[in-house]
């Protein structure tokens, strides 16, 4: 993930980093937008960090969060993210969804999920080795996010590789 100052997020990667204690990761990124759709989906089972701005959409954006979601089949969280990246002129989208991260490719996003926050935690120094080690194996086994165990090899390598 290349060095960015802001990106926006949907409800995926807070979710799951909440339900592991993993928030932290997300100060890896200076100023995190979150649609007002999202802040919906959550429910206050997460707070969020003081990095996150609660942003809304333009009338515009939502007419096209609108046709993302009966395009493509992404759910309102998904749907807004994308057109609220697109609004605020950001490449970077944070989602765990792939039907997200296809979307987002075809409009000229750059998806990454929870894995690739926490490695990038990491490597800012915001997160020890052991603590990234540790989020990464709770996201695997007592998140709600489905990851493939090459998935989980891959963020373990991204960490072990590089030095914070």
């Amino acid at each position: 993930m290349a060095r960015t100052r802001s990106a926006v997020i949907d409800t995926g990667p807070i979710l799951h980093l909440g339900q592991v204690d993993g928030v932290k990761a997300l100060e890896a990124i200076r100023k995190v937008l979150v649609p007002e759709e999202v802040v919906r989906e959550l429910q206050r089972k997460v707070a969020l960090p003081p990095n996150c701005s609660v942003t809304a959409l333009s009338g515009k954006s939502k007419d096209l969060a609108k046709i993302l979601g009966d395009r493509y089949g992404v759910g309102p969280g998904e749907s807004a993210a994308i057109a609220l990246a697109r609004q605020e002129g950001l490449r970077l989208l944070l989602t765990d969804d792939l039907e997200a991260r296809e979307v987002a490719k075809e409009v000229g996003l750059e998806p990454h999920g929870s894995l690739a926050l926490v490695a990038r935690a990491y490597r800012e120094g915001i997160l020890t080795r052991s603590q990234a080690f540790d989020c990464i194996g709770r996201l695997h086994s007592q998140s709600s996010l489905y990851l493939t165990s090459d998935l989980v090899a891959w963020a373990n390598a991204q960490i072990a590789e590089r030095r914070a």
